[in-house]
């Protein structure tokens, strides 16, 4: 019994997504399907799940073919998918998303309210949710939500797994109620594709692995006997310590000035300093106020009462996104469906901000042209709609986005979710080029304590809205452990 993927093309306009593409998962085996931005890893997936048909080539679930694109008979089949871009209904709550969506012929249990919630508490149970089962998606943490996406994808209990990225934002905690998840599903003899873009979770959880590059199937074998910088090269990304522009921020003036915000309600307030020329990350475990703190700054909140930011000594009027943008702040999220149009094209996407800002000029093709090849951003034509691109170069194109404006101020909210190596090697370098190089100050915040690590020059720890601990590079304070080390013992402490 196998799950069999046998050469596999997708053609989408001009790009050659996916080219004759054929690899084989059996019981009991975990295969990750690892390659660059636009290599055809989320593409092969869905048709893997019945989400996408290819236009040639066939999908065999235990010797039967799977046809058309059909989610519904993928399921009947035994296959169940997590998808990178959350299939999750905001408004509804967790319970409501695990019981009702894609499963056609439940209506009913929108009546039967106890057994749907008796339904819904079954399928939350494993993933550790059962007690949050009735708040809306909406609310909750972001790595509560892909768990509620594994959740939803497990009660149907599928035979083969299809896994997309799905623990690109967990904390480690999370990931480790998933690697039990998985482990079990393993041990009963089902099998699982797992797509992911970091490499010591590739080998936490897969004996084998199929690289693709530019749509083909560059490798195919064991994971054990082979090295990351000849995965990395084989994705086509070069080395991937590289590039290592670690200059020492400049001794900048104060830039901003946070007073008294609160990162979350019930928080004491902070006074916080940011300053030119210097990337600061805000960490911590999830949901401690990282993200209010930029989106106050990006002016994505209402401000409370008593909290003023200033930016150069000029008061900001926060509350207000187009204002602060044009002020020179710019705001890049790792969450491309707030962030990105998906049917307007590549121009229209970059230059979105300036349509809310009146007096700016804007810029010309090759201006975004030239924004996007500083992140070897792979594309066919700025006039191509967005969407039909990659996840990982949607966000490089949120990235460069950001240079158009000439920014004072980057604030980039967990940006490099869900791109490879090498992409995220270029937003790093040209982060450190824009702070350290032109003197922009930028805030970063990320699930990953090994990126603030390597790209921060000083990372604020928060637990509960108030701040635990600031590291510092220049006092050799700052690594992945310290930042680990600072909210697990307040954690422990609680």
């Amino acid at each position: 019994m196998t799950l069999v993927l046998d050469g596999i093309t997708r053609v989408f306009g001009p790009v050659r997504a996916l080219d004759d593409v054929s690899l084989t998962v059996g019981p009991g085996e975990c295969r990750a399907l690892y390659g660059g931005n636009g290599s055809g890893k989320s593409t092969l997936a869905k048709i893997a799940s019945g989400t996408l048909a290819p236009d040639t080539g066939r999908v065999l679930v235990d010797d039967r073919p799977l046809g058309r694109a059909d989610p519904a008979r993928a399921r009947s089949l035994g296959v169940g998918m997590t998808f990178q871009e959350l299939s999750l209904i905001p408004l509804l709550t967790a319970g409501e998303n695990v019981v009702l969506t894609d499963m056609p012929g439940r209506a009913g249990l929108l009546r039967d309210t106890a057994r749907a919630d008796q339904m819904a508490q079954a399928a939350l149970a494993p993933v550790g949710l059962a007690g949050r089962r009735d708040l809306p998606v909406s609310i909750l943490q972001t790595g509560e939500k892909y768990l509620i996406e594994l959740a939803k994808a497990l009660q149907s209990r599928p035979r083969w797994l299809i896994i997309d990225e799905l623990t690109a934002t967990m904390h480690a905690s999370e990931v480790d109620v998933f690697a039990g998840l998985l482990a079990d599903h393993l041990a009963q003899g089902g099998g699982a594709l797992f797509v992911s873009h970091r490499l010591p979770e590739l080998r936490r959880f897969c004996d084998t692995i199929s690289v693709l590059r530019n749509g083909k199937l560059v490798f195919d074998g064991a994971l054990a006997g082979v090295g990351d910088d000849e995965l990395v090269k084989w994705a086509g990304g070069g080395h991937r310590d590289a590039p290592a522009l670690m200059a020492p921020a400049r001794d900048g003036e104060v830039r901003v000035k946070a007073k008294a915000i609160r990162p979350l309600p019930h928080a004491q307030p902070l006074d916080l300093d940011f300053r030119a020329g210097e990337i600061t990350g805000i960490g911590g475990l999830p949901d401690q106020g990282q993200k209010q703190v930029l989106r106050l700054l990006a002016g994505l909140r209402a401000p409370s009462p008593g909290e003023s930011v200033s930016l150069d000594g000029e008061t900001l009027p926060l509350g207000s996104a187009a204002a602060m943008a044009a002020k020179g702040i710019s705001f890049v999220s790792g969450d491309r469906d707030e962030m990105v149009f998906a049917p307007r094209s590549i121009r229209e996407n970059m230059l979105a901000p300036f349509a809310a800002m009146r007096g700016l000029k804007m810029p010309s093709d090759a201006e975004i042209t030239a924004a996007l090849e500083r992140l070897s951003t792979r594309h066919a034509g700025i006039s191509r709609p967005i969407g039909g691109l990659s996840g990982g170069n949607q966000q490089k194109i949120l990235v460069a986005r950001c240079l158009l404006l000439n920014p004072r101020l980057i604030l980039a909210e967990d940006c490099t979710k869900g791109i490879d190596v090498a992409a995220r090697n270029d937003v790093h370098h040209l982060l450190r080029e824009l702070a350290h190089v032109q003197g922009t100050t930028v805030i970063v915040t990320s699930s990953d304590d090994q990126e603030l690590a390597e790209l921060c020059d000083r990372v604020l720890v928060l637990d509960g809205g108030r701040m635990i601990a600031e590291l510092a590079r220049a006092e050799g304070r700052l690594d992945a452990q310290a930042i680990v080390s600072a909210y697990m013992k307040q954690e422990r402490a609680a």
